[in-house]
């Protein structure tokens, strides 16, 4: 599966060490599989003066159950 993170700046691995507290869902790195959406967030960044950014990852579906995410209660994806 491919993800995506806008941002400011590209992010070639992530790391929850730079996250921020103050955010929706807690501390984490935020992605989706929807293209659209990171394009929102990195356009977020452009109209404050910045650069928008859309990070991908190749994101291996088997480690899943390893990790703590939050699902879409409506359809039940990650």
């Amino acid at each position: 599966m491919r993800l995506y993170h806008g941002s400011y700046t590209e992010i070639k691995s992530p790391d929850l060490l730079h996250s921020r507290k103050n955010v929706d869902f807690g501390l984490g790195f935020y992605t989706t599989p929807l293209y659209e959406q990171a394009v929102n967030w990195a356009r977020k960044f452009k109209r404050n003066g910045g650069s928008g950014i859309i990070s991908y990852y190749r994101f291996d579906e088997k480690v899943l159950n390893k990790l703590k995410v939050l699902k879409d209660r409506k359809s039940g994806s990650a």
